[in-house]
């Protein structure tokens, strides 16, 4: 099974959205489900750590990772999570205010896990911004 650790300053950055009543998604931007309207056609790694609604419908991710905050949801799809290692690791860096997703072989996979929290269940394509 996939671990996601989150460093003790990344998971203060985070501690506002970290409430009951919530799901974690860890989405890669590749044009399916509902928080990917075209998806990301350059070679940029377009990670969002996403806070829903426990009742949102999220099938695409059908994917548990364990965490030190909770489980994390993501897609089961080669091409989607084949950059996962079984152990994985966010960290905040206060000088540029990022949050890099890393694997302890592949590096960083992108130097900012950007975050965003949606409060109402998801019915639509998402078309907002994030928090930075």
């Amino acid at each position: 099974m996939k671990q996601l650790t989150f460093t003790a300053e990344a998971k203060q950055r985070i501690a506002k959205y970290l409430r009951p009543g919530k799901k974690i998604v860890l989405d890669f931007d590749d044009g399916v489900g509902p928080f990917s309207a075209i998806g990301n056609c350059s070679l940029d790694a377009n990670y969002r750590l996403i806070f829903v609604n426990q009742g949102a419908d999220l099938h695409d991710f059908d994917e548990r990772v364990t965490s030190n905050i909770g489980d994390v949801w993501i897609k089961s799809e080669p091409y989607a999570n084949i950059q996962f290692e079984n152990q994985m690791e966010v960290r905040f860096n206060p000088k540029y205010f990022t949050m890099p997703l890393v694997s302890p072989t592949k590096g960083t996979l992108t130097e900012n896990l950007e975050v965003v929290d949606l409060t109402e269940p998801v019915t639509t394509e998402y078309s907002g911004t994030h928090d930075c």
